[in-house]
């Protein structure tokens, strides 16, 4: 009777099922056609970006960061949370199937029986409510996965950043010794000059002032390279005591020519947007679920037992029964539950939006400020190149002039002053140059590129 019941509802909720797919909004924003700026060539970053200044520390120094960096064994770990919560609701789409056995004494006819079940329960997603909520847990799989690479790529322009700021400082501290050894070697030429009345006093204590300035930034530019080798110590997942590569010339490191697309094309290749786009397909996807739940569910359950006498007989030939019942469940009253849900998923669509549309925006302005950044940075190294070269050649002039007699110390304090400025801050625009190139290499997304296993959609 309860199956003949069932095959006459059947088709009733086949005609009445609807489907309740929540579309996604659209981000209303149109690309600009062009950057503010023109990249140095069409073509976006390789895979390998970093190798492009040519440094072959960098490559051991990446390989251990992958392997090491604690941020990124904790983005592994959520990974594998979202993708077992993905597993978890696709259970919801299964039959659920459950056994039992139980053994009877009586002591009254001294008999024994022995029975076993098999008991089935189903739930038919009409409305698209577990199919919903897995296509949730899929695309939350897909911003945890988008958001590991958003940090591979971050932590990747940590280490590439910090190692050419050590490279830097080890070139400025040069530089002071450099610049000291040149001020201390002007110092006895001015002693001599005054042990033979050739200079006064005052000479001398202006030189000796110089060469205590110089001395002095010796021990700022000491504190900044040990913090920057904890710095990177830290992003590698090691202690500061981890000995680094063998350090090359920051003058020795090249220049890379990062090439630019379209912006149009930057939705594809920053997975920091496609994991806020992963989350409001999420986001939609609940806002379904919620809709859905406010409809009855349709539950079929179906039992088959054996009973025996015997427990040799019931493995062989038992006695046996089945059934099958379909259920129809609808929530009456629950205080305005079902449809609070429904407000809740509405607006974190809505906010899920607009995160959606700042992180786009986001990506946009900071890859024009960053092709802005790496030309105007070039430029200014070029200008400060030509001044370090007439400083040294003022230097030079000065030096021989006052070893002559024809200028006076001032002059020679002035141009030695001059000309390390200069090249201190000529080395610090060229680190300026290449964290500038280091940074736009970050806003284009690295060398990413979605993967082919995942549609146009994004899910898999």
């Amino acid at each position: 009777m309860r199956t003949r019941h069932y095959l006459l509802l059947l088709p009733a909720l086949l005609l009445s099922a609807c489907s309740l797919n929540t579309p996604v909004p659209d981000s209303a924003i149109v690309p600009p056609a062009h950057w503010s700026t023109q990249a140095a060539n069409a073509q976006w970053p390789a895979r390998d970006w970093w190798q492009q200044y040519q440094s072959p520390s960098l490559e051991d120094l990446l390989a251990q960061a992958e392997a090491g960096n604690l941020d990124l064994a904790s983005a592994a770990s959520r990974l594998r949370q979202a993708d077992a919560q993905l597993r978890l609701a696709r259970a919801s789409l299964l039959p659920q199937v459950s056994t039992s056995a139980d053994t009877n004494r009586n002591g009254d006819t001294d008999s024994t029986a022995y029975s076993a079940r098999l008991n089935t329960r189903y739930e038919l997603d009409f409305w698209g409510r577990n199919q919903a909520i897995t296509n949730s847990a899929r695309a939350s799989l897909l911003a945890s996965e988008f958001d590991t690479q958003t940090l591979a790529i971050s932590i990747q322009a940590s280490v590439v950043s910090n190692w050419l700021q050590i490279l830097e400082n080890a070139q400025r501290l040069d530089l002071a010794r450099n610049s000291l050894a040149n001020a201390e070697r002007v110092l006895q030429l001015v002693e001599t000059r005054y042990r033979f009345g050739a200079a006064d006093s005052l000479a001398v204590s202006q030189q000796r002032t110089l060469v205590a300035q110089l001395r002095a930034r010796l021990p700022g530019l000491a504190q900044q390279r040990l913090q920057l080798r904890n710095s990177l110590a830290l992003l590698l997942g090691q202690t500061p005591d981890t000995p680094l590569p063998e350090a090359s010339r920051l003058a020795d490191i090249a220049i890379p020519l990062v090439g630019a697309g379209l912006p149009a094309e930057l939705i594809n290749r920053r997975p920091d947007i496609l994991a806020s786009e992963a989350r409001l397909i999420a986001a939609n996807a609940d806002l379904t679920a919620a809709r859905a739940a406010l409809f009855p569910s349709v539950t079929l359950t179906g039992q088959f037992g054996a009973q025996s006498a015997a427990l040799a007989t019931l493995l062989s030939n038992p006695v046996t029964g089945w059934a099958i019942a379909a259920g129809l469940t609808q929530s009456i009253f629950n205080g305005g539950a079902l449809r609070a849900q429904v407000a809740i998923s509405k607006a974190r669509q809505e906010d899920l939006l607009v995160d959606y549309r700042r992180t786009l925006l986001t990506a946009l302005g900071e890859t024009d400020t960053a092709l802005g950044a790496v030309k105007r940075a070039r430029q200014a190294y070029q200008f400060l190149e030509l001044a370090t070269t007439e400083a040294r050649r003022a230097f030079d002039l000065a030096e021989i002039r006052y070893r002559t007699g024809s200028s006076d110390l001032q002059s020679l304090l002035d141009t030695q002053r001059t000309l390390y400025q200069s090249q201190d801050t000529l080395t610090q625009q060229r680190a300026v140059w290449l964290l500038a190139s280091v940074d736009l290499f970050r806003v284009l997304g690295g060398g990413w590129r979605m993967p082919e296993v995942y549609g146009s959609d994004g899910l898999r």
